[in-house]
């Protein structure tokens, strides 16, 4: 039997309002995620605040190391990359939403969206 791969999907940046309520600058959606290995799902990054519109996605690894993925400043072509032999597609579909696609996973990892 297979295990359950479990990928983590936190929100990226978070940052404090002066009132001292945090204000999320992005979100994505889901925000966990459990699946078989092997499997491909879709996550999406959606920027809350125009003000800062480059979107980032990293991963950490499970000895906790942070990894670049892909950045994007505009809406664009699809992205192409790979990280352990899990190949990662990604599209700025609009000045709101970067998509992640991840294929052929195969181990635990957090996945975070991020904006500046």
């Amino acid at each position: 039997m297979e295990l359950l791969q479990l990928l983590s999907l936190l929100m990226g940046l978070l940052a404090t309002a002066p009132s001292g309520a945090e204000s999320r600058l992005v979100e994505q959606s889901p925000p966990y995620l459990m699946l078989q290995p092997g499997e491909s799902q879709s996550v999406i990054c959606t920027l809350k605040d125009t003000n800062y519109p480059w979107m980032s996605w990293y991963l950490q690894d499970a000895q906790g190391k942070l990894h670049f993925l892909v950045q994007s400043g505009s809406k664009g072509d699809p992205e192409n990359t790979s990280w352990m032999e899990i190949s990662y597609q990604s599209e700025r579909v609009n000045n709101t939403q970067f998509i992640l696609k991840m294929q052929n996973v195969t181990q635990s990892q957090t996945i975070y969206c991020t904006c500046s």
